[in-house]
């Protein structure tokens, strides 16, 4: 009879149930692929850049996992919630305590091993598309990367089981210290907070003084050493949670006596606000924090995607060469946004490169100046007389390693007169040098130029870079896993930092359920209701996100230091923050949509 009736509310409440284990199951999915790159010790070593950003990798799992266990506690929340008014019941129908308890800690196993196992196999799959989309936008490979990893799953199937477990025995102390009376009634229960607007108003300053401190901290960091990192993250996070529960709550007092709050059901709203900020403000600060995390993650990845054909621009004079240019390299030349070109012809006897002097008064080699002496922090180039580049010019690694054949040993080029060029001996070759105005446009081309030339010029597979293009490419592949890692850091927070939200706002849907009833039935209008919703809801997802966006526009300071001129942590910001919030308004949409479903009456009542 007792299974019989569990089956039943569970049949009841299947669209419920559905989200929850969506819920769970993408949680699931996130933390697999995330520890699919973290346990993957391969993967690691194979990677340079992925080696040495191992901290951070073993930071991000530790941090991972204690988003994943506020997750649960959430989930597990929002479960209980839904059935304690069953388990009542049933106890009124006069089961035993003890076999609804092993009934609640039965139904919160299965469904989040369901969930788990789910969940897994969708990260498997979910890792083999995401992983590769990240890897080709950023023009990316990175080795020994699979989307079936046996540690990464097991591991996962463990933390989560292991979870799920402790959260069922949760269930089940909770419910044995729970009366029959308080389970059949848990969502009429009222929380009347008390108002201390004075100790509000000292601990809303004591927060922004706490926050100024966190800033000036990721600001100073160049100066305060790794110290700036601990002393941000304890100031920033207690100053946030004393700022929201100051400010948030004056805010309400404030806006309760104006007319703004008469209007509609503004004044519900505010009530309604009012009843949760407190048992909010905890879950309002570690949001904004991860949604700080999350966005800074992404932005930082964006700025190095950004920023590296930038840099790359200013560490040469031109961007590729190419020798002796056959009919498809200068097809793909023509297809350049070209900043200036120029062709020399070269005679190569042994380790030495010769040079019309002619072809060089003609058209003089363009150098790069340093960028110090540049002052917007932009490349800027010169040429100089052919007597003096024939005596510091021919120095100039730019123009050393125009040799095609790029030996290790080579000798410094000379210059001649035409007369004596044209009497040597020796392979004679034809370079052309290619400027662009902006590598970031032209990357594609540049790509299949740069191969091509490396595919007739074995011999230039040296650590020597020929180009700027060759340059980007290296910086590629020392710093292209920092802008792996920010994306995929950055999707797993905001996937998960939302779910929780998602999932602690959800898990008031019981109490609301019954205010809302009352409302229909006393005649306001649906549309009102769904309003006041929206904008109750909506509130709340600002809020950290409002604070998120302000932590992340002064903790990308501490970028500054590790980013020379013209490469800067804001650059591009507008874009991804664009992108960021886009992504975090459609979690708000689904959760807005979820709680609609589960408050509002299912019929108006009319007059």
């Amino acid at each position: 009879m007792l299974t019989k009736l569990a089956l039943a509310g569970v049949k009841n409440r299947r669209r419920d149930y559905l989200v929850l284990l969506a819920g769970l199951t993408m949680s699931a999915a996130i933390f697999y692929m995330f520890a699919n790159l973290a346990t993957n010790q391969a993967f690691i070593k194979a990677n340079a850049v992925i080696k040495s950003a191992s901290v951070v990798f073993g930071f991000g799992a530790v941090l991972l996992a204690l988003i994943t266990i506020v997750y649960i506690m959430y989930a597990n929340s929002f479960l209980l919630s839904m059935r304690q008014h069953d388990y009542g019941l049933f106890m009124m129908l006069g089961a035993k305590r003890r076999r609804v308890g092993q009934l609640v800690f039965l139904e919160t196993l299965i469904l989040g091993t369901i969930a788990t196992v789910i969940g897994i196999v969708l990260g498997i799959v979910v890792s083999k598309f995401l992983v590769g989309f990240l890897l080709d936008q950023l023009g990316l490979h990175l080795s020994h990367l699979a989307s079936f990893y046996l540690p990464a799953i097991l591991f996962t199937a463990v933390l989560y089981i292991g979870l799920f477990i402790l959260a069922s025995l949760f269930n089940l102390t909770r419910l044995m210290r729970t009366t029959v009376q308080q389970l059949l009634h848990a969502d009429q229960q009222a929380n009347q907070p008390k108002s201390r607007p004075l100790r509000q108003f000292i601990g809303g300053l004591v927060g922004i003084g706490l926050l100024a401190v966190g800033y000036w901290a990721m600001a100073a960091i160049e100066h305060l050493q790794m110290t700036a990192i601990p002393l941000a993250l304890v100031t920033i996070t207690l100053g946030t949670y004393l700022l929201f529960h100051a400010a948030v709550l004056a805010v309400i007092r404030g806006l309760r006596h104006t007319k703004w709050a008469k209007k509609h059901l503004n004044g519900f709203l505010m009530g309604q606000l009012n009843f949760r900020v407190h048992d909010y403000t905890r879950m309002l600060t570690i949001v904004s924090l991860l949604f700080a995390m999350a966005l800074g993650a992404i932005t930082v990845g964006s700025g190095y995607h950004r920023q590296m054909p930038m840099t790359a621009d200013s560490l040469g004079a031109y961007t590729v060469a190419v020798h002796d240019a056959n009919a498809h390299q200068k097809h793909l030349i023509n297809q350049l946004h070209v900043a200036h070109q120029a062709t020399y012809t070269q005679k190569v006897q042994g380790k030495t490169t010769y040079y019309n002097a002619a072809e060089l008064k003609t058209q003089p080699f363009q150098q790069i100046k340093s960028l110090q002496s540049s002052p917007n922090g932009k490349p800027q180039f010169y040429t100089e007389s052919l007597a003096k580049f024939k005596k510091d010019g021919v120095t100039q690694l730019d123009f050393i390693m125009l040799n095609p054949n790029k030996l290790g040993d080579f000798a410094a080029p000379k210059i001649v007169s035409a007369a004596a060029f044209k009497q040597l001996k020796g392979t004679t070759y034809r370079v052309t040098t290619v400027r662009v105005k902006h590598m970031a446009d032209d990357m594609a081309v540049l790509k299949q130029l740069d191969r091509s030339e490396q595919h007739r010029f074995p011999q230039a597979s040296t650590q020597l870079t020929i180009g700027t293009y060759q340059s980007f490419e290296m910086m590629n592949g020392i710093f292209g896993g920092l802008e792996f890692i920010g994306y995929f850091l950055g999707i797993a927070f905001l996937a998960m930092l939302a779910s929780c939200l998602m999932f602690k706002i959800l898990s008031g849907a019981p109490g609301d359920l019954r205010r809302y009833t009352m409302l229909n039935k006393i005649g306001v209008r649906r549309g009102l209701m769904r309003a006041s919703l929206a904008k109750e809801i909506g509130i709340l997802f600002a809020i950290p996100g409002i604070m998120g966006v302000i932590d992340v526009l002064f903790g990308l300071q501490m970028f500054k230091p590790l980013m020379a001129k013209p490469m800067s942590p804001y650059l591009g910001i507008g874009t991804t923050f664009a992108i960021f919030i886009g992504l975090y308004v459609i979690y708000y949409v689904i959760t807005l949509g979820l709680y609609l479903n589960l408050v509002m009456p299912r019929e108006v009542v009319r007059d």
